[in-house]
């Protein structure tokens, strides 16, 4: 293992690893490197360009920002954008006869959706319908609310996965294959028989969406993946377009990226990968930890930066008291403020911080969505349920058998949240959803806006009001042709429900406010965070800390390791044992 700092210059035509701890500055050095690169190499030319990868679109920006002028031949995105680009747009037409995908309606890809229609369709032609029997049957599964609700649930977790001879097949997580009853908090599971019999044909399935052009970002991964495999000259061509090959956050990507970039770096390509085991937080999307260490071209060289350039020496003493492979330098070398434990109520627990912090910004840092969005909007207490989006399509049973009230009501709701977070294209795009049978797009668009504009207006008049005050406003300003709401149960849960308990389900992609899930922070640094436990067992990150093999562990570790002057960590509880172990670094208060 070679030492390094964020300022070292290493040989450009070699393979490289680069493990950094986090705040050591490896988005400054990978900046660095290209440059280096690019002012060095004897194998760039006009046509011949630099790719470097990283996770977020933001992340790509920063390094854009950072590479100034040079960018021209350097091709910065993110793995999905980079392969649909170079791989899949431009060679598409190979799959036609395998998977029918639809090259004349192919138009990007998205995020995955489930459209209900083309279950019903994959289903009823299903070739081993026969088999579905009571209380699967066909119609059951096609008709019955909680039946469609554990459907659509089960195939939104579709994703691609190797077996055990190396082949990729489609795949579904049977424990997201539940619903749940009106009035009944259990869950109801699809069983074993029946998604036995749907799982032969998954791959049908995936080909009703492709026969409209329709490809989300994981289906982007299983086609590059199959094109390089099938039609090696592709990869001559990646090789000769792109003779240097980078990826930032290398613990993040999934077998399936890793097994192309082998691929790739087989030839002429120099392949160097940068990041860090222990900041390896997407299992759920495929990724493993491992596999930055297990990663093997010929004759990659490992390098390792072991400053810490982002936080106080206090902040520093925890994030070494929680990794032991990874001493980190004191680099800024500054006495900062003794990092505090709060316990009690997390909106007590940001004042308090706030207050601390002289009132400059306080960014919190959460395992969920829906604790996020609490923080956001400054409402106490805890136990909200994250399903009300879900539990409100299912108990709206209107008139019309695809629930088009909920779908535009739910519309009308996630618009309005995305637009106050300042993200008017998926606000636009939300909104448009439910104007379909406008058939000119941009008449569309500007249907859309006009009534996210109304919705603002509005807001106030709803914000703390009943989803069915909220409804009649949609009723009677934006889709009159929705149905009435007159007695049962969906009338029940509309007037039950609060606008803003629905509100805090909404998710926000790429969330760029003070109040984010830890996941979402990834890659960021602010100066004063307030770390939200959901438990005290949480601290056992801090007390029993094992980030080799337990993924939780590794996301807290992240989520303290984004601050940079102030460390706050908030938990509801906090047993006396554990509190006389904690004392020796952190300050305790009970708020």
């Amino acid at each position: 293992m070679n030492s390094i700092t964020s300022d070292s210059l290493i040989p450009i035509e070699q393979h490289f690893r680069v493990s950094a701890g986090p705040g050591a500055g490896k988005t400054y050095w990978l900046v660095k490197h290209i440059k280096n690169v690019l002012h060095n190499s004897k194998r760039l030319e006009k046509t011949r360009k630099i790719a470097c990868i990283t996770y977020t679109n933001i992340a790509v920006e920063t390094i854009l920002v950072r590479l100034g002028t040079t960018a021209d031949q350097v091709e910065v995105s993110t793995i999905h954008s980079f392969l649909y680009k170079h791989i899949v747009k431009p060679y598409a037409s190979f799959l036609v006869d395998d998977y029918g995908l639809n090259m004349n309606k192919l138009n990007g890809h998205n995020e995955p959706v489930v459209y209900f229609k083309k279950v019903v369709q994959w289903i009823e032609n299903h070739p081993h319908a026969d088999k579905l029997k009571h209380p699967y049957s066909v119609n059951q599964l096609t008709k019955l609310e909680i039946k469609k609700s554990a459907l659509t649930r089960w195939l939104f977790s579709l994703t691609y996965k190797f077996d055990q001879q190396n082949n990729l097949k489609v795949v579904c997580d049977r424990g997201e294959a539940y619903s749940f009853d009106v009035g009944n908090p259990t869950r109801m599971y699809l069983n074993k028989k029946c998604l036995d019999v749907l799982e032969l044909d998954l791959i049908g399935y995936k080909k009703i969406y492709w026969q409209d052009g329709i490809i989300d970002h994981e289906d982007v991964l299983f086609f590059s993946y199959q094109l390089i495999s099938k039609y090696p000259f592709i990869l001559t061509v990646l090789q000769a377009k792109f003779p240097y090959f980078f990826v930032d956050e290398f613990q993040d990507t999934n077998p399936i990226q890793v097994s192309t970039l082998k691929m790739i770096g087989e030839k002429e390509t120099i392949i160097g990968v940068i990041g860090d085991e222990s900041q390896s937080i997407y299992g759920f999307q495929g990724a493993e930890s491992k596999q930055f260490h297990s990663f093997v071209l010929p004759n990659i060289v490992d390098y390792e930066m072991a400053d810490n350039r982002r936080s106080t020496n206090q902040i520093i003493d925890v994030l070494n008291k929680i990794r032991v492979n990874i001493r980190q330098n004191k680099f800024r070398n500054i006495e900062g403020a003794k990092p505090i434990i709060f316990v009690g109520e997390r909106i007590a627990s940001l004042r308090k911080a706030k207050e601390i912090s002289n009132d400059e910004p306080v960014y919190s840092l959460s395992r969920d969505n829906i604790t996020s969005n609490t923080l956001k909007k400054e409402i106490e207490g805890t136990g909200f349920d994250k399903k009300l989006i879900e539990e409100l399509s299912v108990k709206d049973k209107s008139s019309s058998s695809n629930n088009y009230r909920s779908k535009v009501v739910i519309a009308c709701l996630k618009a309005t949240e995305f637009a106050r977070e300042k993200r008017f294209n998926d606000s636009i795009k939300e909104l448009e959803s439910i104007f379909k049978d406008i058939n000119d797009e941009q008449e569309r668009k500007k249907v859309a806006l006009k009534h996210i504009c109304l919705l603002l207006k509005r807001y106030n008049d709803f914000k703390d009001s009943s989803m069915f005050d909220f409804y009649t406003i949609i009723k009677n300003e934006i889709r009159s042709d929705i149905s009435r709401l007159v007695s049962g149960t969906a009338k029940i849960f509309y007037e039950g429900h609060s606008y803003q308990h629905l509100a805090l389900c909404v998710k926000i992609a790429e969330d760029v406010s003070k109040h984010k899930t830890i996941h979402k922070a990834k890659g960021d640094e602010y100066p004063n965070v307030l770390v939200v436990l959901e438990d005290e067992n949480c601290f056992q990150f801090l007390l029993n800390p094992n980030l080799d093999d337990n993924e939780e562990h590794r996301i807290y570790y992240v989520a303290v390791s984004r601050a940079k002057e102030r460390l706050f960590i908030n938990t509801p509880s906090l047993p006396e044992g554990d509190q006389s172990i904690l004392e020796s670094m952190f300050n305790i208060i009970k708020v």
